[in-house]
């Protein structure tokens, strides 16, 4: 029974402890890195050309196979896709 206590309260300090070290971590960005923050995301969210859900209601959004953000890739710019 002492060892079942003092691992109960082992875990229940450890995630006290990690729940606070997170929080510690967060801060709020510059107006200049929230610009760019904003670019970026514009950058990798394409327009969706169909959308639909599955029985479990997660929503799976169809992008065009030629804008595809795996080809905003540097080596991948001029790639032309292959479909047999």
């Amino acid at each position: 029974m002492g060892a079942q206590s003092a691992l109960l309260l082992f875990l229940a300090l450890s995630v006290f402890v990690w729940s606070h070290a997170a929080e510690d971590n967060t801060r709020d960005l510059s107006v200049e890195e929230d610009r760019e923050f904003e670019r970026e995301l514009k950058t990798l969210n394409k327009p969706f050309v169909k959308s639909f859900q599955d029985k479990y209601g997660i929503t799976y959004d169809c992008v065009d196979i030629y804008k595809q953000p795996a080809f905003d890739h540097p080596l991948l710019k001029n790639h032309t896709v292959q479909v047999t």
